[in-house]
């Protein structure tokens, strides 16, 4: 465990370190991933960051920038993080400072956020409540109890009433975790927010779902006003849990130190218990109640349009980060039914992108992309889709993105017109399946649908999706036995773009040393990113003192000289960050430098990369420029220029 607490504390302090203590705002976390509020986000080395233990991968998103760790990975890093701002709880700036500023679509992402925030620590129990609904189910089950000569009737009323602990609590007093966790995300003290929330579910009071149900009456205050019980008001406790936070802190403000201790919780108890009651919260809780049966119906159309519909709009809401709203609409389905039809219609989502992803992995012409893709596939099976979603499907392309939401949407509508649905969240695909146990007949639909789903993504993205250059496969180092290049022996070596951008020749460069070809023939791209790759498998021999140029040797004895930019020698490697050091292996593809175009151009010099063989006199009888102009899509291996050897 000290080994464990030790490895992630070490993982948290290098992320802060990376992206700057004074460069954060405030940080939080999701089931994901860390979510960072920051003033500068191209102060932050992305690479950096994903050569940390555990990153999976990056994105900046609505204002934060967004680490990716997975599943049960992402708390244990969030509660070594210290010396910021965490989860806003730090006299709540996150909520007023990040606010103010952006688009009406910033400011929309960053309310949902906040929301969502309040009920991510909620999760957990309710999760954990679905499988124990399952496992009661399953226990009481005809089928099942009659393998062991059992029937329902001969379960014991203590063992039904333990299983009634463990299926009912969680609901019963939801209330109470929202109300705490809305004062601890406002900057309110959460023990109040949870007594709060406590007396809105009292046993005093009727329970809402008795009165629901007929079996009991409301108490009439004064005879006018019906009283109840807020068991499955989700947004009641949400609305009393915000406005009880900042009244605590209006009040802490004003009170004299002599009465805050004892007056203050008095107060903020006494006027959020009367408009829970009497104010705003019998309207809250009927709009709720019309918001769960609208969800429902809508979910419910006929012919499964309203399933399909969400399962298309879905990957577009993580897209952008809305999907975050979700877990809102979801907490008030369970509470109000038991019961969770949009995550099984969202789960499609993460069947169609496994599907994807792993067709397009597959196909791939370059074996970095196909290791990565197949590592994405994998990580979105044990449910965390960013880097299947951002780091394969939509690098694809238009088409692959539209067969993954269609076919997300065709799983969904099947699944809605089925009326499959789950009886918790927080699973997603491999283990979704624990959400159904409670019936054979959901459990079975649901993994048949989700396989199908899965099997027809795959099928349409290798028909329709797969990118041109990844179906004409090119020959690349790794697919070819190695070759000596010298008097003796007829070989050929390719030479690939080491950037992005516009392939030319060296005689159309603006430096005479190059484009007369004084150091050697070769080619130059003149780039559009600042990633620097090798444009050869070889060994590091030479890196400059003012990191403008690197220096790597083939083992057929070629040697290739990497010059980034033109004049820039007078720069003292301030644009530069090498990525290498003498004496290390590289291969085809592999990042060696990155070079900050822009600052570059920003000093007036020319930012083309120039690769030089600089012995070619001596190994090489023939040598052929391809030029082509490179694509983005592509990258890192991009373009090839090919040296034949006699």
């Amino acid at each position: 465990m000290k080994n464990e607490t030790s490895k992630y504390k070490k993982i948290a302090d290098q992320l802060i370190n990376i992206v700057g203590k004074d460069n954060i705002e405030s940080i939080t976390h999701c089931v994901t991933r860390l979510r960072i509020v920051v003033k500068n986000r191209n102060a932050i080395d992305d690479d950096a960051i994903q050569d940390v233990d555990e990153v999976k991968g990056v994105f900046y998103t609505g204002g934060q920038y967004q680490i990716i760790l997975g599943t049960g990975i992402v708390n244990k890093v969030f509660d070594q993080v210290s010396g910021v701002n965490k989860d806003g709880t730090e006299d709540s700036k996150n909520e007023e400072t990040t606010n103010t500023g952006g688009s009406w679509i910033d400011k929309l992402k960053r309310g949902i956020r906040i929301l969502s925030d309040v009920f991510l620590p909620i999760v957990p129990i309710l999760g954990a409540t679905g499988l124990f609904l399952g496992l009661k189910g399953v226990m009481y089950n005809p089928i099942v109890l009659s393998w062991i000569g059992m029937t329902p009737k001969m379960i014991p009323n203590s063992v039904t009433t333990l299983l009634t602990v463990l299926t009912g609590t969680a609901f019963n007093f939801l209330p109470a975790f929202i109300c705490w966790s809305a004062f601890k995300k406002f900057g309110g003290t959460p023990v109040i927010g949870f007594l709060i929330g406590l007396m809105l579910v009292s046993p005093s009071l009727p329970n809402a779902y008795d009165v629901a149900s007929g079996a009991i009456k409301p108490i009439m205050l004064f005879n006018i006003i019906p009283i109840e019980g807020y068991q499955g008001s989700v947004l009641t406790a949400l609305f009393t849990g915000i406005i009880g936070a900042k009244l605590e802190k209006r009040l802490r403000r004003v009170m004299p130190n002599s009465m805050d201790l004892i007056f203050t919780p008095f107060v903020v108890v006494l006027v959020m218990l009367t408009l829970a009651f009497l104010g705003f919260g019998p309207i809250v809780h009927l709009i709720e109640q019309g918001l769960v049966h609208a969800i429902r119906a809508f979910l419910y159309l006929p012919f499964g349009i309203g399933g399909f519909l969400i399962g298309v709009l879905y990957p577009l809401c993580v897209m952008t980060g809305l999907h975050q709203m979700s877990i809102v609409v979801e907490t008030s389905l369970l509470a109000a039914t038991h019961f969770n039809p949009m995550i099984t219609v969202e789960a499609m989502y993460g069947f169609a992108n496994a599907a994807v992803c792993l067709a397009l992995a597959l196909h791939s012409r370059k074996a970095s992309q196909r290791s990565a893709g197949i590592s994405a596939t994998a990580t979105q099976i044990l449910g965390v889709s960013e880097p299947a979603l951002f780091g394969v499907v939509l690098r694809a392309g238009l088409p692959a993105l539209l067969v993954m939401v269609l076919c997300s949407g065709l799983g969904g509508g099947i699944l809605s017109l089925l009326h499959i649905q789950a009886n918790s969240y927080g699973l997603a695909v491999a283990l979704s399946p624990l959400m159904y146990i409670y019936s054979a007949h959901q459990l079975i639909v649901y993994v048949l649908v989700g396989i199908g789903t899965f099997i027809v993504a795959f099928l349409a993205t290798n028909t329709f999706a797969i990118p041109k250059d990844d179906r004409q496969r090119s020959i690349h180092e790794e697919d070819k036995p190695s070759m000596t290049i010298n008097d003796n022996q007829i070989g050929t070596t390719a030479l690939f773009a080491p950037v992005v951008g516009k392939v030319i020749s060296l005689n159309e460069t603006n430096d005479p040393v190059f484009s007369q070809k004084l150091m050697g023939d070769g080619f130059a791209v003149e780039p559009t990113n600042d990633e620097i790759m090798s444009p050869v498998s070889g060994k590091i021999t030479m890196i400059a003192e003012t990191k403008h140029a690197v220096g790597i040797t083939t083992k057929s004895g070629l040697e290739i000289l990497v010059h980034m930019g033109i004049d820039t020698v007078s720069l003292k490697g301030k644009p530069f960050d090498i990525k290498v050091k003498v004496g290390d292996s590289v291969h085809i593809g592999q990042k060696i430098a990155k070079m900050n175009v822009k600052e570059v151009k920003a000093d007036g010099k020319d930012a083309t990369v120039m690769v030089v063989m600089t012995n070619m006199n001596d190994v090489v009888s023939d040598w052929k420029l391809e030029a082509i102009n490179l694509d983005e899509k592509d990258y890192p291996e991009i373009g090839i220029a090919t040296m034949n050897g006699q």
